[in-house]
């Protein structure tokens, strides 16, 4: 009989006296709590078992060693002292206004100072009764302080005309910790994000951030070698229920669920609760990371900032931008990375540094990462996109170009009139995911000797070269994919090629010609 798989408890006590299965990974709370002083940052994408690590934390330091029973810590050398601990959740605090969060912090530390056996005064000040409840915890002995999902309150205002107030009462929350050094055992905050104008990171100086140390790496998520060890069997009962051949159906998994890479060096992981729902499922392919909660802040940013999607996939990122993420001048590669739309593909070493290069970590990221981006370029719902990609698919599958141009066009219609300072840009990108969608083999800005081609699908049967014009005739598109030879590196191919001429009118704000020439 095998254990349960739990994609929502994130209690470790549940866990264990519940019997579901927990992939073992407390060698790596053990290498953080040997030293004598530890106090830790480490951020990871939504769904990754960020709570239940800190769950887990707080049952070592309160001393509950039976918990871990069969466990590799459970063995380890470690004295399983007793510690005082002051746990907060931040997302558990209502966060609509600078006011309300102040009030809402204010009530967890209530509750934390029950727990602890003690009671507060009636201080209104979320930070002044920070500061209070640490003086008295620290009277009961060294302070273990967890910070759950710390950035929420920011996350949940990113565009609110009161961020720079929630940043506020988080910052003089938050700046209570390095105030209490002298009294810390143990510290360990995690969130989705790292704002580095935060007081937890420009104040407390001793703060070691293990978000993408080697070391860390594979602390969230699982690797390869646990995907086979802990659920193999049941992955190779669903292939032979599915009549597929195991070793294909195995590889299949991984090309949908795995390829989270947070080192360079490192193994890539597995989203927990994306394989456990694919199990629970009974082995449906399925975008279950977005159903569970898609972050719509995300789109909101990329959209206000008229992010060129392009750019941020293929062009290399310099190290400390990845570090860098300001809550009133938010850069796209550092977000998509921190919130796991992007991962780590390569790092290399530059004479300034390290240039890092970004990728989608898998088939369930990318799909549904591109389908909810085109709708929300195009403002349209996410129902009516996904149909229409589905007509694209068929018009692409019969050269059927046609179609394929009234949807673009339908797309493209759709974009609102505000906040496009560069419309060729939108309209790539639109054009780009969406051709993503249909598994097609797209190129975009494909550098050749001689120039540099917008797009290029090679579809099955068929090549289709693009190029596209501001308020320029096709023909002008057309006769420059001749006159610099983009079509020469697909002649050996053996495909017919179709050279595509795209217009866009900047007044109309969509495309006005769509001129097509076959390759002969």
């Amino acid at each position: 009989m095998y254990q349960s798989i739990t994609t929502s408890n994130y209690t470790f006590e549940d866990v264990i006296i519940g019997g579901d299965l927990y992939v073992d990974k407390t060698v790596f709370f053990h290498k953080l709590i040997t030293l004598n002083k530890g106090i830790f940052f480490l951020s990871r994408p939504r769904r990754f078992g960020k709570s239940l690590s800190v769950s887990i934390l707080k049952n070592i330091f309160k001393g509950y060693k039976e918990l871990f029973k069969g466990l590799k810590i459970y063995d380890m050398p470690y004295d399983w002292k007793s510690y005082p601990v002051i746990n907060l959740n931040i997302s558990q605090a209502p966060c609509e206004s600078a006011e309300i969060l102040n009030e809402g912090l204010c009530t967890l530390l209530h509750k934390s100072a029950e727990e602890n056996g003690l009671k507060l005064s009636e201080q209104k000040h979320s930070g002044l009764l920070f500061g209070e409840l640490l003086d008295k915890v620290s009277k009961l002995g060294k302070l273990v302080i967890l910070i759950d999902e710390y950035d929420k309150p920011l996350v949940e205002n990113i565009y609110s005309p009161h961020v720079e107030e929630v940043r506020q009462v988080l910052e003089n929350f938050y700046i209570n910790i390095k105030a209490s050094d002298e009294h810390l055992r143990f510290v360990f905050m995690t969130g989705v994000t790292k704002f580095s104008k935060v007081s937890v990171f420009s104040k407390l100086n001793n703060l070691r951030d293990i978000t993408i140390s080697e070391d860390y790496a594979t602390m969230y998520g699982y690797t390869q070698q646990e995907v086979e060890h802990y659920f193999g069997d049941r992955l190779d009962e669903l292939a032979d229920k599915s009549r597929v051949d195991r070793t294909e159906y195995h590889e299949k998994i991984k090309n949908w669920y795995n390829g989270f890479r947070f080192h360079e060096d490192s193994p890539t992981v597995y989203n927990p609760v994306s394989l456990g729902m694919f199990i629970n499922e009974g082995g449906k392919f399925n975008n279950f990371w977005f159903s569970t909660g898609s972050p719509s802040f995300i789109f909101r940013v990329l959209k206000r900032q008229n992010v060129n999607f392009l750019d941020t996939i293929f062009q290399p990122v310099d190290g400390l931008t990845l570090d860098s993420f300001d809550v009133t001048n938010m850069l796209a590669a550092p977000l998509l990375l921190q919130t796991g739309y992007l991962t780590i593909d390569r790092v290399m070493q530059h004479m300034f540094g390290l240039a890092y290069y970004l990728r989608f970590p898998n088939l369930e990221i990318e799909t549904a990462f591109e389908k909810h981006l085109v709708s929300s370029l195009s403002e349209r719902d996410l129902g009516v996109v996904t149909s229409e990609i589905m007509r694209l698919h068929i018009a692409l599958h019969h050269d059927d170009t046609n179609t394929m141009q009234s949807i673009l066009k339908s797309h493209i219609a759709a974009i609102p009139y505000t906040n496009r300072s560069n419309m060729e840009e939108n309209y790539q990108n639109i054009i780009y995911s969406v051709f993503r969608l249909l598994g097609a083999e797209i190129h975009n800005e494909v550098h050749i000797n001689n120039g540099r081609i917008d797009t290029v699908i090679v579809n099955r049967n068929h090549i289709y070269i693009f190029e596209f014009k501001m308020n320029q005739p096709s023909k002008v598109a057309i006769a420059q994919i001749k006159e610099k030879g983009y079509a020469i590196p697909y002649l050996s191919d053996g495909k017919p090629i179709t050279l595509i001429g795209i217009n866009f009118s900047k007044k109309k704000r969509n495309i006005v010609e769509w001129l097509e020439e076959e390759m002969v």
